[in-house]
């Protein structure tokens, strides 16, 4: 980890977040992109435009199951909550944590929001073991008390809280994106910004934190972590680069744009993306795919052939 740098490049972020209007510019795009990526990761099936319209406007209605538009519009929520939490000089409470779980479950499962869990629980396909549920409540109040302790650099801290909340497990359900939300709250509270987890590092996260339970192990962990931190702030900063040319849109296109100068739906691509027939030619920080103009001309020999 080059430490130095990540707080350089936080320096500079913060400089640019004195002017509020790039401050409330940034929270608006983080409540869909933070709701985007973490329920992606637990397999929610909602597009960031699709998560978007929920959250800003309320719209579900591309026939997605309803559970998932409210975990898209819940994440938002709970983000509000950190947000507020990180403003307070107060330190991070239990009952913070609960509070925030709770409205991640809000409306789905009500009879485990913002409880612990009173049950043995396995993650499908893991060999870890999560503590016995009896020890969950005191666990808990050890690691709230290690977030306090502020024996940790901020980053250091945020990502070993986060380690050590998703192998306590304290939930039945909804333990990832709690735990990454407590790890972008103390994140905030420290003058940092939250750490972008993308969906298609997925396969990358989970296996560096099995790793490190089942071995002690946190070295690609932590590796992964502080990586995906500076890979934020990065995204943040290039957000504001005035100097910064636009892609070039004549050439590269989001999958919207894409799918309308082929003349085919959004939903087309997407199929065939998954089928393996075309691949985005690129992806932007905020890890949005990219196509050229030379592609559009491949969707018709791939419906010809498809």
């Amino acid at each position: 980890m080059n430490y130095k740098q990540i707080v350089e490049k936080n320096k500079k972020l913060s400089a640019i977040l004195k002017n509020p209007q790039a401050k409330e510019v940034l929270r608006q795009w983080l409540l869909t992109e933070l709701a985007y990526t973490s329920n992606h990761i637990e397999g929610n099936t909602l597009t960031r435009k699709e998560t978007e319209l929920t959250i800003t406007k309320g719209i579900t209605g591309s026939g997605k199951p309803l559970k998932e538009y409210m975990e898209a519009a819940n994440h938002a929520d709970a983000f509000k909550l950190a947000l507020a939490l990180s403003d307070s000089k107060k330190e991070i409470t239990e009952d913070d944590i609960l509070n925030v779980h709770k409205q991640i479950l809000k409306g789905i499962n009500g009879e485990y929001d913002g409880r612990y869990r009173s049950v043995r629980v396995r993650i499908a396909g893991s060999c870890v073991v999560m503590p016995n549920p009896l020890k969950v409540p005191q666990k808990m109040k050890e690691l709230v008390s290690f977030i306090n302790s502020k024996t940790l650099t901020a980053p250091e801290l945020s990502i070993a809280a986060h380690f050590k909340f998703v192998s306590i497990h304290p939930f039945v359900d909804g333990n990832g994106r709690a735990g990454r939300l407590l790890m972008n709250l103390i994140l905030l509270k420290a003058g940092f910004q939250p750490v972008i987890i993308r969906p298609r590092d997925r396969k990358i996260y989970i296996n560096s934190i099995e790793k490190g339970q089942l071995t002690d192990d946190l070295t690609a962990y932590n590796a992964f972590m502080f990586k995906a931190l500076e890979r934020s702030l990065d995204t943040y900063i290039e957000m504001f680069d005035n100097d910064k040319p636009d892609i070039q849109p004549a050439k590269l296109m989001k999958i919207s744009d894409f799918a309308k100068a082929a003349g085919v739906p959004t939903s087309t691509v997407r199929y065939y993306l998954r089928a393996g027939k075309i691949k985005p030619v690129s992806k932007t920080q905020g890890d949005y795919m990219l196509f050229s103009r030379e592609q559009v001309k491949e969707i018709k020999t791939i419906k010809d052939n498809f």
